[in-house]
């Protein structure tokens, strides 16, 4: 594994450009603003957290900010999609601090992972394979199995690779499955920031846990995490929980 890892932190601008945008009252991004940096010290990074609490926008910022298309997908694609529209004005504030020029690296994103396939199974995506043979039609699998065509295929050693909710659609074991690829990547010189709601994707060693909530950021570690607190809760009486969820 190298020693130098992309990506060092991220921080707001000193002047923001429009403080008053509803993307600035959120408190992870008020705790951002507050903490002054948020740094990336770990090769694999979780950004964990309720739903709505601000974990894709900030992940979604970083890779705009970056240079990955609003969609997803890799780094150099030359016909990138640059927005969607729906993209948070978090991106113009938002700075990244690199160690190096970033020349590798590869954006999944859940919510737009089918646009990606697609495009990624075009003629020119196609022929310019390095793994994948060009005959190989990731349209024609499952979700959960396009999601490892596209680490075998564009998630190959150093570089940045930003997750955003790549359980979506993975079985447990699945699940699982991805960790160690992950690992056999960190092996290579890899460096991950994962918004996830996985405990199994959380559990990587060395992993840096950043939870977001109403209280902003913190640090904490895997066991502390509401994912897993929630997840432990109910395997210790499952249906003792099932049983108050429904009032009985």
């Amino acid at each position: 594994m190298r020693s130098t890892l992309p990506l060092r932190s991220i921080r707001l601008r000193h002047v923001l450009r429009e403080p008053s945008f509803w993307v600035h009252q959120m408190p992870v991004v008020a705790d951002l603003r507050e903490r002054g940096r948020l740094e990336f010290s770990s090769p694999v990074t979780v950004l964990s957290g309720e739903n709505g609490v601000g974990k894709s926008t900030l992940l979604e910022a970083l890779a705009l900010k970056l240079g990955f298309g609003a969609t997803g997908g890799r780094l150099d694609d030359p016909f990138k999609q640059a927005s969607t529209g729906t993209e948070s004005p978090l991106v113009d504030d938002l700075v990244a601090d690199l160690s190096q020029p970033l020349l590798r690296g590869y954006f999944l994103r859940a919510e737009s992972h089918l646009t990606q396939v697609l495009h990624n199974q075009s003629p020119m995506e196609a022929a310019g394979r390095n793994r994948l043979g060009m005959d190989w039609d990731i349209t024609a699998r499952s979700h959960g199995e396009s999601i490892f065509d596209i680490f075998h295929e564009y998630i190959d050693g150093a570089g940045l690779y930003l997750l955003d909710e790549p359980e979506a659609g993975l079985s447990t074991i699945r699940q699982m499955t991805l960790l160690a690829q992950i690992a056999e990547e960190v092996r290579q010189g890899a460096q991950f920031v994962i918004a996830t709601h996985s405990p199994i994707l959380m559990a990587f060693p060395g992993t840096t846990i950043y939870e977001i909530g109403d209280h902003g950021i913190r640090t904490t570690a895997l066991e502390h995490t509401e994912a897993f607190t929630a997840l432990s809760e109910f395997f210790a009486d499952p249906h003792g929980t099932v049983g108050f969820l429904l009032g009985e």
